[in-house]
């Protein structure tokens, strides 16, 4: 018996970087949750922005934001992993080197950047719905509880940052391709698959007690930590290689012809 399902957000219920979802999804999970199944949103998202996307249920959620890096309730912060501040200070200086690359921080509540004008910033702010607060110098941040550090280029950044940047810190942070735009740094005990065996151990749940739903390479490891574990059709190979099962793409809404099966 399902007792927790855990899914994906960006090319998995939805087109990456929109707030644009079938409604149909809030009556499914809603009926789901009425079961008696603790409905996990697991994203690389922030808070707010997964919030905005499922405002007519949002208090009946669980959420797993920025990458494995915040468990939280609606009314509630329950685990928070946390970036050494020396060190994404010298990764954000890495990054900086390379003029086609920008780069954004994230804290449990908001993301910082430092061009209000940029095409990353006002994506985030505008399509994701992100709460963004511009800085004039990431490097001189101090007193935030940083608990992620995004790379940013608009159509190649695992492939810039494969040939340095990955290879110098991959033994140092936990880092996944989160879309061709983003590769995602946090701490190395932090991803979405230790979330989910924390709620798992925290609601007293087996993994075959367990679904996910995932399409990136930063789902791998919920993925394996599910028992039944779903790729959706759009999914990169090595997400389809893990998972049990491959699903219609997104935008056939393949998560939710799987999960009106539940009910």
């Amino acid at each position: 018996m399902i007792k927790l399902i855990a899914t994906d957000i960006d090319g998995t219920l939805v087109k990456d970087g929109t707030l644009s979802i079938n409604p149909q999804y809030y009556r499914v999970i809603e009926a789901l949750i009425a079961q008696g199944i603790h409905f996990v949103v697991c994203s690389g998202r922030q808070y707010t922005s997964i919030e905005k996307l499922f405002r007519p249920i949002k208090e009946k959620l669980m959420y797993v934001t920025d990458g494995g890096t915040a468990i939280r309730s609606y009314t509630q912060i329950l685990k928070v992993y946390e970036l050494e501040e020396r060190l994404w200070k010298e990764m954000q200086k890495d990054v900086r080197r390379n003029p086609a690359l920008d780069q954004v921080l994230a804290t449990p509540d908001y993301s910082l950047a430092e061009d209000a004008g940029s095409r990353m910033f006002t994506w985030l702010r505008d399509s994701y719905g992100f709460r963004m607060k511009e800085v004039p110098n990431l490097g001189e941040v101090t007193n935030e509880q940083v608990i992620k550090l995004s790379v940013y280029h608009p159509t190649s950044c695992e492939e810039i940052c494969t040939p340095e940047f990955i290879p110098k810190w991959k033994d140092k942070v936990s880092i996944a391709c989160a879309g061709k735009e983003w590769i995602d740094c946090v701490p190395l005990e932090a991803n979405k698959g230790t979330a989910i065996k924390w709620l798992q151990q925290y609601w007293g749940i087996k993994p075959e007690e367990t679904m996910a739903f995932g399409d990136n390479l930063n789902d791998i490891e919920m993925l394996k930590a599910a028992g039944e574990s779903y790729a959706v059709g759009n999914a990169r190979e090595e997400c389809k290689a893990v998972a049990g099962h491959v699903i219609k793409p997104y935008s056939e809404d393949g998560v939710l012809e799987i999960l009106k099966s539940l009910l």
